[in-house]
This record gives C-alpha cells, sequence and structure tokens, in this order.
C-alpha cells in the first residue's frame, strides 16, 4: 500500500496529490452521465479545464504566498542575488489580499454568475452549478496547498544552499586568488611527511594541480619534491626537484634526484641521461653526476637484458663501468656507497675500482 500512495517524499503533498487523482475519477465519472459521446466530451473536459485552471490559479496565489523572502543586506557586494522575483511576489501578495478584503462582496457576486454562465453552456440543468462550484472550490484550495508547500520547503531549502553558494562565492577563500594559503603549503612541507593527515596531502596536491611547481622558494619545491615522491607522484615530483636547481644551480643534487626519479620510476632514460650529459659537460669533476650516470645505464641494462639486441645491451653495461670508474676517480668515497647501492647489485664493482686506482698511479 505504501508503494501505491507513495508518489513523493513530502507526505503532505502525497495526499494533496491521491485527493487530486480521486476527484479527478469524480470528474470524468460525472461527465457518464450523458446521452451521448459528443455530450460526454463537452461535459467532461470542460470540467477537466476547469479543474486544470481553478488549481493553476491556486497554485500561483500559493507561491506567492509562499515564496520565501531573503535579507537583501547581506548582499552588500558588487555581486548581488536579483531580488525582482521576492519583490514582486510581495508586492502581488499585498495588492490581492487589499483587493480582496475591500471587493470581498462584489467577487462572491461575479463568482456566482460565472458559475451559472459556466452551467448553461454544459446543460440546462441547475445540477450543474453545485459540481462546477465545487470544482472550483477544491481545486482552487488544493492548487494553492501544492505551491504553498512546495514554496515553503523544497524551493526554500534550494534557496538556502544557492545562499550558501553566494556567501562562498563572495567570501575572501574564494576571492582571493590564492585560497589554498601558501602559508599552509608552507607548514606541511616542512612537518614530517609520516605526520602528514590525509586533509594536508589532498591540499598540497590540489595546490599543485592548480599554481604548478614555481611558487614556492627552491628549499620548499625541493622539499615539495620529496613529499610528492612519498606519494608516488613521480612525474610531478622529477618536475619539483628539476625546478628547485634551475631556480638555485648552486643545489646540484636535486637534479641529480630528478634524474634519478625520471630513470627509476618513470623509466625515462633518455631524457634522464641526456640531463646528466649535460649537466656533466658543465661540470666534469662532480663525482656524484658521473655516479648517477652509471646507475642510470646499468637499471636501463637491467630493463633490456632480455631482448635480442644484445649489442646495445652490453654497450649499456660497459657505458656503466667506465662512468662508475671516472666518478671513483673523482671521490673514493662513493666506493663504500656503490657496495650498498642496489642499483649496482650485480657490477663488478671491486674490480671497477682497483682499475680506477691504477689509472690514478699511472
Amino acid at each position: 500500500m505504501k508503494k501505491i500512495i507513495n508518489i513523493c517524499h513530502n507526505k503532505y503533498l502525497n495526499y494533496t496529490c491521491i485527493l487530486l487523482g480521486v476527484t479527478s475519477i469524480f470528474v470524468v465519472s460525472y461527465s457518464l452521465n450523458s446521452n451521448t459521446f459528443a455530450e460526454f466530451i463537452k461535459i467532461a473536459s470542460t470540467l477537466l479545464l476547469l479543474q486544470l485552471f481553478s488549481f493553476l490559479i491556486g497554485s500561483f496565489l500559493g507561491f506567492l504566498f509562499g515564496f520565501p523572502a531573503h535579507n537583501n543586506i547581506q548582499f552588500n557586494e558588487k555581486y548581488q542575488r536579483n531580488s525582482s522575483l521576492k519583490e514582486i511576489t510581495s508586492w502581488l501578495t499585498k495588492i490581492i489580499v487589499g483587493v480582496t478584503l475591500i471587493e470581498l462582496k462584489d467577487i462572491f457576486i461575479y463568482l456566482q454568475i460565472i458559475v451559472r454562465k459556466i452551467s448553461y453552456f454544459i446543460q440546462h440543468d441547475d445540477s450543474h452549478v453545485v459540481i462546477i462550484s465545487s470544482i472550483l472550490g477544491i481545486y482552487f484550495v488544493l492548487g494553492f496547498i501544492v505551491l504553498y508547500i512546495l514554496s515553503v520547503t523544497t524551493i526554500f531549502e534550494e534557496l538556502v544552499i544557492n545562499d550558501k553558494n553566494i556567501d562562498f562565492l563572495l567570501s575572501e577563500q574564494s576571492m582571493n586568488p590564492n585560497p589554498l594559503n601558501i602559508d599552509n603549503i608552507d607548514n606541511v612541507l616542512k612537518s614530517d611527511f609520516s605526520q602528514i593527515d590525509n586533509a594536508s596531502k589532498e591540499r598540497v596536491l590540489r595546490y599543485v594541480s592548480k599554481y604548478g611547481l614555481n611558487k614556492l622558494e627552491p628549499l620548499l619545491t625541493k622539499r615539495l619534491g620529496k613529499f610528492l615522491l612519498a606519494l608516488k607522484e613521480y612525474d610531478s615530483a622529477a618536475k619539483a626537484y628539476e625546478s628547485a636547481y634551475y631556480r638555485n644551480k648552486q643545489d646540484k643534487y636535486s637534479l641529480l634526484n630528478s634524474c634519478f626519479i625520471k630513470s627509476k620510476y618513470l623509466k625515462d632514460f633518455d631524457n634522464s641521461n641526456r640531463i646528466l650529459k649535460e649537466f656533466i659537460n658543465e661540470n666534469p669533476d662532480f663525482a656524484p653526476a658521473h655516479y648517477n650516470l652509471a646507475c642510470n645505464y646499468y637499471r636501463e641494462y637491467l630493463e633490456f637484458c632480455d631482448t635480442d639486441d644484445n649489442e646495445y645491451v652490453l654497450k649499456l653495461k660497459d657505458k656503466a663501468k667506465e662512468k662508475l670508474k671516472k666518478a671513483f676517480e673523482l671521490d673514493k668515497g662513493l666506493y663504500s656507497e656503490a657496495l650498498k647501492d642496489s642499483a649496482l647489485a650485480g657490477l663488478e664493482i671491486n674490480e671497477i675500482f682497483k682499475e680506477s686506482k691504477k689509472e690514478e698511479k699511472e
């Protein structure tokens, strides 16, 4: 039974819709009391049109009386809600109430005349006067109730939501060109990554998505790269480290970190190797760059060692040995690092180190 009568979520509208349906059945049933089919069509169509007309008039008045008012004072901004409808409904409501109170007697007289004329139009039968009066009265009231309830519930709720949206659009948070607040981003990046909550992580990611990687200080951009790497945002992390280097070229390790991410996680060996070679040309005595390029070559070798192009793969391994030897020549301290580095696992590190020492003696 609940499924049959549950027409909408508002229980008052439910009851109104059910009553509308039942009375419409009565109107059609009354029309069946006619001699010919043409007469039935004439009576039914006239009564149903009267029903619709009365319902719409009542609905219009229900909308006028129930339309929510809002305080225009709160919208003292450059952009405001268009309040014309609210003002029109207020004026019409006052006019209708005033005219009704003044012309109440005449209104009933005019209604009686209209009802009798409609009754004689249908049939020369005074019994139609009762039916027509009932239809006009019932559907006027029902229309008023339906739209009044909708105005004070559903329409009111929609306007409240809309007002909140307008308040947000006019608020400083929305008008601020940097709503994510760079100071908050600074605080997040300076904190321990393991202690950062999900909301802060999402805030940083939104910041990166909207503003890119060049608005922070170089040190914070470097921290941002580390943060993005922890979140496995590898492409953005590589770009953050690279941006930190180009804005502060004294921070050479940021560029090495960018190349490392491109090589290990993005498998972008070509770009990573190209950047390192250009860097080595400018900084030939910087041992970590040679070391990182050796790791890149060996990582690429392991990636493609099962392919048929053995000549290309073997050259990668030879290049890795050559660059690692150069790194050892420039900085012997990298030997202990290489022994622990999983990126060089399987490479003859001891032999390469011995060869670097021999060339140094020569």
